[in-house]
């Protein structure tokens, strides 16, 4: 019986603690009855979880009256402890570039800074690592703003929690050319496209609307491999691995910028609808300019990438 009352207190503590991380110094606490239903046990588990969350300095309450109780201090840091049983895991593109080292080290050092264990997985593809949110694999995915409107647009149940702006993404997209000579799409060409990726995908589609080519199934990390072996005869690609790898015999042009491709390379975290919990933590960890700065830094080869 003992056992399963220090269990059940446990599992309240740390559902208890994921409901207040949504709460803000100076809000009102719901009533022990409506946490009592959110949360599926009694009335005194939930009284002795929340003190014991009071004895460990993650929250501290006052008492108004007939207005209520509201919260006069509250720890975050201690809160996350309790709330989060093993770690945060989120997805994000495989670290290709200098770019991506630098955004994976600086999710690194945001939650490394508060303590909070961070497990990233590299998943090649916007739209797999979206669904992977969505069955709940990973809690958060990083892609571009784009990828993430374009998910929305399909009815995804997903939303938009912090964006970090023009170029924390990628910093623009090239069409690549195995021939030298080559300047533009021609007919018969062999075009590679990823369809797992909504930005490589759309440009793709856009630069060869009109032409006779054939596509040929390939992921973007690929195709410069795919160019070179003569497999494709031209793709849309990331310029930063073309900078970083300095890949300068490559034949390529730059892609004429829009306010779509601008918004391909603004990098985006997304969580499902109802993930509350999730997003908050995120929320509340990664400061933007913090991140950014250490992105900066790896970027400049001041810091050494952490991942």
């Amino acid at each position: 019986m003992n056992e399963t009352f220090y269990r059940k207190t446990g599992l309240t503590i740390t559902e208890l603690a994921q409901e207040l991380l949504q709460i803000n110094k100076g809000e009102k606490l719901p009533i022990i009855s409506e946490l009592q239903l959110r949360l599926g046990v009694s009335r005194g588990t939930v009284q002795n979880a929340l003190t014991f969350l009071k004895t460990q300095g993650a929250i501290a309450l006052e008492n108004k009256g007939h207005l209520g109780t509201y919260v006069s201090a509250i720890d975050y840091q201690i809160l996350q402890k309790y709330a989060i049983s093993d770690q945060v895991v989120g997805t994000m593109p495989l670290p290709y570039s200098r770019l991506y080292e630098g955004f994976a080290t600086g999710l690194y050092e945001c939650f490394g800074k508060h303590n909070i264990r961070l497990n990233m997985a590299y998943v090649r593809g916007s739209k797999d690592r979206i669904q992977s949110v969505i069955n709940g694999v990973y809690g958060f995915a990083v892609t571009s703003k784009f990828a993430a409107d374009r998910a929305l647009q399909e009815g995804a149940p997903i939303k938009i929690i912090l964006d970090f702006g023009p170029h924390s993404y990628l910093s623009r997209h090239i069409l690549l050319f195995a021939d030298n000579s080559s300047k533009q799409i021609e007919n018969g060409m062999r075009i590679a496209i990823d369809s797992g990726s909504f930005d490589q995908r759309e440009l793709t589609n856009s630069l060869t609307d009109g032409f006779d080519v054939t596509f040929v199934e390939m992921p973007g990390h690929q195709i410069i491999h795919g160019l070179r072996e003569g497999i494709i005869d031209a793709g849309v690609w990331n310029y930063d691995e073309i900078i970083d790898k300095n890949y300068q015999d490559l034949n390529y042009r730059f892609i004429e910028s829009d306010e779509r491709q601008v918004d391909m390379t603004r990098a985006v975290i997304i969580v499902t609808e109802t993930s509350s919990m999730i997003e908050t933590i995120v929320k509340k960890n990664v400061e933007i300019a913090e991140l950014l700065k250490v992105q900066q830094s790896v970027m400049a080869g001041a810091m050494i990438p952490r991942y």
